[in-house]
Parts: structure tokens; sequence; C-alpha cells
């Protein structure tokens, strides 16, 4: 029968190497002596278990990282073969924070799929989102996956959710297949992490350039934000008070849905019916009651006039364009999403627009610091890639063939590097443009 424990055993082996007795280790690490003998003397049925603490205290007196006896502490959370939720639960969360996926993966694989444990372990993730930008976390929900059998709790939702935003990167493929995994999930949210969820949809949508995708999406987020805030003339049935903090404000969520609504109807050309949604978001001072949200109501009903006459560009009514030019100045990260109008309308209607274009310098990387997350920042990357294209098409219709054809490759480059393979049939679409066989105003 094994009487030693190597956790203990490496931590004495320690105390030799620093010449410390306990008296010395509980002068430095301020655990009482008699602790410590209760920790350390005895066989393994009369020691006592040493809490995460305890380790980390003594760890930092013997002069060691706080992890340096993590991998041997995996048995200490289950003495007896029985699993102790006070020490499980400091130490799965701090093997979180500092990535130590062996140690989360020992703790998971003893837990067994327990069921009991499951709250315990949402809990743990739920607490460290957002606070961690390592992978374990990953692990937990991937494993609350596995073991829980209600397919449609609101747990298993939430699971799925943190799930796909912690695969949305780069590759516009990766980000299809997360999405799709995904989509299925979302009415069991809450709708605090509904409202998040639906405006990444919409946004991961626009990126694949999906109209009737993007529209649905937005249609489900009007009618949330409808159903949660109510209208101006119609306030909802109660109250939303939100369990979970919100990610952004009520104002983004709300005018958000019909911005995405309007670009999904211009996608399909219906510019007409786009500019009416304008007015769904042009005054919003009824949704706000503290004064500093007033400013937001201000530029929102700004916003709101621009993409008005961005519809109507769009349409053909290019008497706007010296008006647009000058809003779009005023929000700058607006600018990519104004030049492609900028540029379509040009390309569609043989537009000279040289002079407002030397207003906008095209710098990708400003544009990528503006944005507040890794998803923005995807879109972004979107956005720009499809600027690039419009303005290959607008540089031949000037004439200027080298200059589209560079700024074609920089805009396949960049969609190479995305994979976005709906730009990769935009740009090849191109050939027919540079051997003549359409028009630059056909594209």
């Amino acid at each position: 029968m094994q009487t030693s424990n190597p956790l203990r055993t490496a931590i004495k082996q320690n105390m030799r190497k620093k010449g410390y007795n306990f008296s010395v280790l509980s002068e430095k690490s301020g655990i009482p002596r008699g602790s410590l003998s209760l920790i350390f003397v005895g066989g393994p049925s009369r020691r006592s278990p040493m809490s995460f603490q305890h380790l980390i205290r003594i760890s930092e007196a013997l002069g060691l990282p706080e992890d340096a006896f993590f991998d041997l502490y995996v048995d200490e959370c289950f003495i007896g073969g029985r699993p102790n939720r006070s020490r499980i639960e400091p130490f799965l969360e701090r093997c979180i924070e500092l990535g130590h996926p062996g140690c989360i993966d020992r703790v998971l694989e003893r837990l067994n799929g327990e069921p009991r444990y499951l709250p315990l372990l949402f809990r743990i993730a739920e607490s460290l989102n957002g606070n961690v930008t390592n992978s374990p976390i990953e692990r937990i929900y991937q494993y609350l996956l596995l073991h829980n059998g209600n397919r449609h709790s609101i747990e298993v939702a939430v699971c799925h959710y943190r799930l796909f935003l912690q695969k949305i990167g780069e590759d516009e493929e990766i980000n299809s297949m997360a999405l799709n995994a995904f989509s299925p999930y979302r009415d069991n949210l809450p709708d605090e992490f509904k409202l998040e969820a639906l405006l990444v949809m919409c946004n991961l949508s626009l990126n694949r350039m999906n109209a009737d995708e993007l529209e649905k999406a937005a249609d489900e987020l009007i009618a949330l934000c409808i159903r949660l805030f109510g209208t101006r003339d119609c306030p909802p049935v109660k109250p939303f008070v939100p369990e979970y903090p919100l990610e952004r404000p009520i104002l983004f969520y709300y005018s958000q849905g019909y911005i995405m609504k309007q670009i999904a109807l211009c996608e399909r050309g219906d510019f007409r019916q786009a500019e009416r949604y304008s007015e769904r978001y042009r005054d919003l001072s009824w949704l706000v009651s503290d004064p500093e949200d007033e400013r937001s109501v201000s530029v929102l009903r700004e916003v709101a006039h621009t993409t008005s006459l961005g519809c109507g560009l769009l349409d053909g009514r290019v008497e706007g364009l010296d008006e647009y030019a000058k809003l779009l100045g005023r929000h700058p990260t607006e600018t990519t999403s104004g030049l492609i109008v900028m540029l379509r309308t040009a390309n569609r209607y043989s537009l000279d627009i040289d002079e407002w274009l030397k207003r906008f310098p095209l710098d990708l990387e400003r544009t990528l610091e503006m944005q507040d997350s890794a998803y923005r920042k995807q879109v972004g990357r979107n956005r720009f890639a499809r600027l690039l294209y419009q303005l290959s098409i607008y540089h031949y219709s000037r004439g200027r063939i080298e200059e589209s054809l560079q700024t074609a490759l920089q805009s396949w480059e960049l969609s190479r590097r995305l994979n976005n393979h709906r730009m990769f049939r935009l740009l090849a679409s191109l050939t027919l443009m540079y051997s003549g066989q359409c028009e630059p105003t056909e594209l």
C-alpha cells in the first residue's frame, strides 16, 4: 500500500534544498505550524487535505512559481476518490487563467461526466469568460456539451454560443462552419446573449455577402429589440431587466438591426425600400433616459440621414454625393462602408469621384484599430477587400488599367488571406471586364 504522497514529497524536497523546516515554512507562508503538521505528518488516513490557497502560499514561500506543483495537486482534489468542490473550483479557475490544459483534462476525466458537477463547471467557465485569452476554457464548454443530456437547455445554448465566438477568426470558411453549427441554438439563449449573437450573425452574413441570410438575422434582431424595448408608440409588455450585463448599449442593438436590414436590401438592389428604414432609427430619444445618451441619439440621427443619402446615391440620385462625402468625414469608423457606397454609385452611373477619394486615404491598419472586437476586425477586413474590388472597377472605368490591376491584386491577396470564396468569385468576374466582354457598369 502506497503511503507516500507525490505532492508532499516534492514540497519536502524543495524545503530541504532551501534548508527550511516546518517552523521556517510556517513563518514565510503565514500558515500556522499546527496546520502544516496536519497536512504533512502521518499516513494518508491521518493527513489533512491541502487547500488550494495553502498550495499557493507554500509555493511562494519556497520561491517557486505558483503553478510549480499544479500537476501534483490534481490528486488532492480527489482524496478518497471523491471530488472536493472547495479544492476543484479555485484550482480549475487558476488552471484556466494560467493555461494548464493538461491539468484541466485530468480533473475533467476524474469527474467522469457526473451530472451533479456540471453546474459547478458551467459557473466556473462563465465566471472567467471574457477575462482569459487562452483556449483551455473551451475544454470546459466542450465537456459540458458532451455530458449535458438536455439539448434544449439554456446552458447548452450558452456553451455553443461561447464556442462559436471563440472560433471566429480570419478564415471565412471556418467562420461559416462555426455559424452553421451555432445557429440552431440561438433561440434558447438568454435575451442578453441573443442580442449580441444576432448582431454577430448579421456581420458574418455580411462577410459572406449572403443577402437572404443577412436579412433574416436582421429581422430577428429587429423583432427581439421591439419585444424587449418596445417602440415609440408601444412600450414593451414589461420592462426588460437584464440578468447579465449587455455587451453594448441598447441604442446600438436597436439601430444596427435596421442598418443591417438596409444593407441586405441594398445588396438586392432594393434601394428605395432600404432608404425607408432610416426613419426607424432617425430619432431614438424615446429609448433613453440618461442625458449622457443624448449625444448617441444625435449621432444616430446623423447616421440615419447619411444612410438615407447613401441609398439615394445607389438609386441614382447623385446630387447628394457632396453632402454624403462631408457627412462621411465626420464618422471615421464608417469610412470603408461609405467609400463602398460612393464607388458603387460612381461605377453604376459612370461618375468621376477622384476629388472625393483624395479626402479618404485607404489605410487598413487604421481601420482595424477602430474596431472593438476580433469579429468586428474580421468584418473590417472583408469590407476592405470589397472596397478594393470596387476601386479596381473604378480605376478601369477611368482608364487607369495598371492601377486597376494592382488594386484587384491587393483585394485578391486580402481575400486569399481571409479564405473568402465569395470574394474570389467577384474578383474572377473582373476578367470579363479586362477582356472587354462586359462594361464596368455591368459588374
